[in-house]
């Protein structure tokens, strides 16, 4: 520590570089992933809008869209149905999906401290909805008809349990944070979000039954039947959780936020890639990839990348339970994969609305 401020001299550094160039011969017969290549980026112009081709039939795609309240939504027809008891107005409200049912997350706008979330099943979407009570977070289980939740018994006092869509508890849940987020599981394990209010946080996968930590990392993108997406500050891990095999995959395109999506069945993961200032204008773009997890290998989504005309927060994707990965912009669009076009609904969405949707 003391010769910290010497200067080297030539000789030194010449041995020192010597070192350094050895080094990287030897790291080239390694068996580790190839150095990463930034991909070739275009400055064309994204197309504006969704391309694709309309659907002379129509393409029978009904979704639940986050709108004030939240409604359900026929792309051929044009209709938007609200969901009943669902309120409207300026309130917080969430979407997602267990199995093919939608649930609604409703809570007031936050004042000094935010309210645990009303927890709404429509089981029925036309029918009124049952409540699960109340939950700071909420994830679906895997077997697709279940939900984990985060119950708040009091501030700071919080349980990990799981409830069915019917409303029925499996016991009286495990103690966790009251910070803590639940996300998604499967066969393999829940998978959270620890501190999800704060930098520092991290995602985990655990036993739900146990709350032991299978996995860990900073960012866990998405889980998929038996593989973990694991998002780098340059790359992304596969990780089979069968025999532990890591493949690192380049990103396919260096700049936007991914978001991961992954199929109902669990093979493919949809990562789009939004970027709310392309090439530093005001043009919102998204740049759709699937993720063959299989293989594991990229495949360009058609049409991508186009310059979103309703903005990356009020657009959205889901996968139906059919296959296809449904995408709710200015126009909403059906594609199956190995199609060659998006197909294309017949109405446009109503503009004011959030980027979550469900797919019915």
């Amino acid at each position: 520590m003391g010769d910290r401020g010497k200067t080297l001299n030539g000789p030194v550094i010449r041995a020192l570089a010597a070192v350094i160039a050895a080094g990287f011969v030897l790291a080239g017969c390694t068996t580790g992933p190839p150095p990463y290549v930034p991909p070739a980026t275009s400055t064309a112009s994204p197309a504006p809008g969704l391309a694709g081709v309309p659907a002379t039939g129509g393409i029978g795609v009904r979704l639940v869209l986050h709108t004030s309240p939240p409604g359900v939504f026929d792309a051929d027809t044009g209709a938007l149905v609200p969901l009943k008891g669902a309120a409207g107005g300026q309130r917080l409200t969430s979407l997602l999906r267990v199995g093919t049912t939608p649930v609604l997350l409703d809570a007031p706008m936050c004042t000094a401290t935010c309210e645990p979330w009303n927890v709404y099943v429509y089981a029925d979407p036309g029918s009124s909805p049952r409540s699960l009570g109340k939950a700071r977070s909420a994830a679906p289980g895997a077997d697709r008809e279940s939900l984990w939740l985060i119950r708040e018994d009091a501030p700071e006092d919080c349980r990990l349990q799981r409830v069915s869509l019917a409303g029925k508890a499996a016991g009286p849940g495990t103690p966790a944070s009251c910070r803590t987020i639940v996300r998604q599981e499967s066969a393999r394990g829940l998978l959270i979000t620890v501190n999800g209010d704060v930098a520092q946080s991290e995602d985990v996968l655990i036993d739900p039954e146990t709350g032991r930590t299978i996995h860990q990392f900073p960012r866990i993108m998405a889980i998929a039947g038996d593989r973990l997406l694991i998002g780098g500050l340059i790359d992304f891990t596969v990780l089979d959780l069968r025999d532990g095999t890591r493949t690192q995959l380049a990103r396919p395109v260096p700049n936007g936020t991914a978001n991961a999506l992954p199929s109902r069945d669990g093979q493919l993961v949809a990562v789009e890639f939004g970027d709310p200032a392309w090439h530093g204008s005001s043009v919102q773009t998204r740049d759709v990839w699937l993720l063959d997890l299989g293989a594991p290998t990229w495949r360009h989504v058609p049409s991508m990348p186009y310059a979103t005309a309703s903005g990356l927060k009020h657009s959205g994707l889901d996968w139906s339970d059919a296959g296809d990965l449904v995408l709710a912009d200015d126009v909403v669009g059906a594609w199956h994969p190995g199609e060659p076009a998006w197909r294309l609904g017949k109405m446009k969405p109503p503009a004011e609305r959030g980027q979550t949707i469900v797919t019915l």
